[in-house]
């Protein structure tokens, strides 16, 4: 009999054994592919990830450090140059597997290549059933994604509409080191594309030796999710005459702290599962790490008090609003304006990225200086300005 058992070893799964496993609890961690194991993701690590660890990132897990970022719209090209690190980018593969041996280390005990078929609420604890063999635990926390077993075990259905969605689609371009260099430039730049989809954006991430290509688009407003990759592959012109390997795609569910369940009887949702990704650029690594870690401290308070009900459990739902559903709520309002309600991107551009303002909470959003809900004032007077073009009247900057 386990305390707790943790459905899946991503950031969430690992950040959330990792805790329960420092707070006394005795934790099985649950991993369906063998580790490493590859996983569709930009691999972007912003600044304030690292806050939230009690360790150090190893130096050789970093492939490449930007301070500074372009954001395509158009013909535009709106350039924020720093003088600090943006985002460390890391391969999925290798970072996943990090924070899963810090799980270890803490104490979890860790089954990979476990693949779970079943779960079963058993009345005074949950079953866990593989195909192998099976578990009990007090409770559960399920980070094993969109579409995992726990969330539809957990009588969790029907919870995402097409446009809470994302829909990526990603390829790893081999380019060599040189290729890399040549990318980055002087100024260490990463790319971000908006206008390349109806409802989303674009990014090229540069690597050691490779850079990782994708294009986003809201699961409502996506026709042809090739033809959009192709489409974008060919506006990016690093990638002129090079082959492109052949891109694959996954899901996101976006905003759910404030939208759906996250908490039932004996089970507590984090990460994907949950849907604890921005709304506005869909950074998820964070949120899932911080949902996890407060579903960890949620998860000791109920095995101290013997309560797996879902009238206790709620006060994880109540705890991750209070944290970041207020930031949700924000960046689903900026991603309106930026994309969702279909605003002609030049003339966004024009107003908002070249604002000072916009740039440095741009920055400061990515090195943790700022959150969503300390960045909508600094926002307001660009849209005011916005507004007054779209009718035509003066205004004096």
């Amino acid at each position: 009999m386990y305390d707790l058992i943790v459905v899946g070893a991503g950031p969430a799964g690992a950040s959330a054994a990792r805790a329960a496993a420092q707070l006394g609890l005795k934790t099985l961690l649950l991993e369906k592919e063998k580790l490493p194991r590859s996983k569709l993701c930009g691999g972007g690590v912003t600044p304030k990830v690292l806050k939230l660890f009690d360790f150090n990132l190893p130096n050789d897990l970093v492939e490449c450090a930007p301070k500074s970022t372009r954001i395509h719209v158009g013909e535009n090209c709106f350039k924020f140059e720093t003088d600090r690190t943006l985002v460390y980018m890391t391969s999925r593969i290798r970072f996943d597997a990090f924070l899963t041996e810090k799980a270890v280390e803490a104490g979890a005990e860790l089954r990979d290549g476990t693949c779970v078929n079943r779960i079963e609420n058993a009345g005074t604890h949950v079953q866990v059933k593989t195909a192998n063999s099976g578990f009990q635990s007090k409770m559960i926390i399920g980070a094993d994604g969109m579409g995992g077993p726990t969330a539809s075990y957990g009588g969790f259905y029907d919870r995402w509409k097409p446009y809470e969605v994302a829909y990526a689609i990603e390829s790893e371009v081999p380019v060599g080191e040189r290729g890399v260099q040549d990318f980055v430039g002087s100024e260490s730049y990463f790319d971000i594309y908006f206008g390349v989809s109806s409802a989303g954006y674009g990014w090229v991430f540069p690597k050691d030796d490779h850079l990782t290509v994708g294009v986003g688009c809201r699961l409502s407003k996506l026709r042809d999710a090739h033809a959009l990759f192709n489409g974008f592959v060919k506006q990016v012109p690093q990638l002129t005459g090079r082959e492109i390997p052949k891109p694959q795609a996954h899901l996101i569910p976006l905003g759910g702290v404030a939208k759906v369940p996250s908490a039932t009887d004996g089970i507590l949702l984090a990460g994907d599962s949950a849907g604890f990704a921005e709304p506005l650029l869909g950074e998820g690594i964070y949120f899932s790490i911080l949902g996890a870690q407060i579903a960890a401290q949620t998860a000791a308070e109920a095995c101290q008090n013997n309560r797996f009900d879902k009238d206790f459990l709620n006060r994880y739902e109540q705890r991750c609003r209070k944290a970041f559903g207020t930031d949700f709520d924000v960046a689903y309002r900026v991603a309106c304006f930026s994309y969702l309600e279909q605003y002609d991107m030049d003339r966004v551009a024009k107003f908002f990225f070249s604002e000072r303002k916009v740039q440095e909470c741009m920055v400061g959003l990515m090195d943790g200086s700022l959150r969503y809900r300390d960045v909508e004032l600094k926002l307001a007077w660009p849209y005011f300005k916005y507004r007054l073009a779209k009718l035509g009247l003066p205004f004096s900057s």
